[in-house]
């Protein structure tokens, strides 16, 4: 099953790199979003850490639907959904494979989407390292469930506008996980942020086996 997912996940990174328009869009979108956030709530107002990681975040849940969607519409259209969803294993492998490849693919958009919003938003950072430990556990979070909702939603004409409607909801708690950890990284609060950090870990094993029991049947 693990030579399956990798597969899956090499061909999922060899197709972005092939077509990088699903990355690229992800890191303009989230740039363009925390800037003109931050211009709606003012300067002042968006360098306050819950701001500031609250607009990091909502941009990075955006980009990450936005990045799902791409990637199975390559495999709509290519035809190679039922071609892998046929082999032995192959849902459970389609799905293991999206989330990790999505996963490598968001680590690069949240470094990127970091960068420019300390840049753009001039913000300190008191605890570098806790902040790393909670992005990263925030994105590992961020794919299974998603990618359950675009499954879900895959064969209806309106999945563009179902996937947010589905998806946001579910990510409420992991976004407020997120916020907190990071607001608590920026402020300097140690123990805070390893908290939402160790509750961020909680969430990505829970969607994992979400997904890992709801995909195989909602392909069928």
């Amino acid at each position: 099953m693990i030579d399956r997912i990798g597969l899956v996940a090499v061909r999922e990174l060899r197709a972005e790199r092939r077509q990088p328009d699903g990355l690229v869009a992800a890191v303009t979108f989230i740039a363009v979003l925390v800037l003109l956030e931050s211009l709606v709530v003012g300067p002042q107002i968006a360098r306050d850490p819950d701001v500031a990681s609250a607009l990091f975040w909502l941009a990075l849940a955006f980009a990450t639907i936005l990045a799902t969607m791409r990637s199975f519409d390559r495999e709509l259209e290519d035809d190679a959904l039922e071609g892998l969803v046929a082999l032995p294993g192959g849902r459970d492998a389609l799905f293991g494979g999206k989330v990790l490849s999505l996963t490598i693919v968001l680590v690069l958009v949240a470094a990127i989407g970091g960068l420019l919003s300390l840049v753009l938003l001039d913000l300190p950072v008191a605890l570098p390292l806790h902040l790393i430990a909670v992005v990263l556990l925030g994105v590992l979070a961020l794919p299974p469930i998603v990618v359950v909702d675009v499954v879900l939603a895959l064969r209806l004409r309106a999945r563009a506008a179902l996937v947010p409607i589905l998806a946001l909801p579910v990510l409420v708690p992991q976004l407020v996980a997120a916020t907190r950890g990071a607001s608590a990284a920026l402020s300097g609060d140690a123990v805070g942020a390893l908290s939402w950090a160790g509750l961020l870990f909680a969430f990505a094993v829970v969607y994992t086996v979400v997904g890992l029991t709801i995909v195989p049947a909602a392909i069928e």
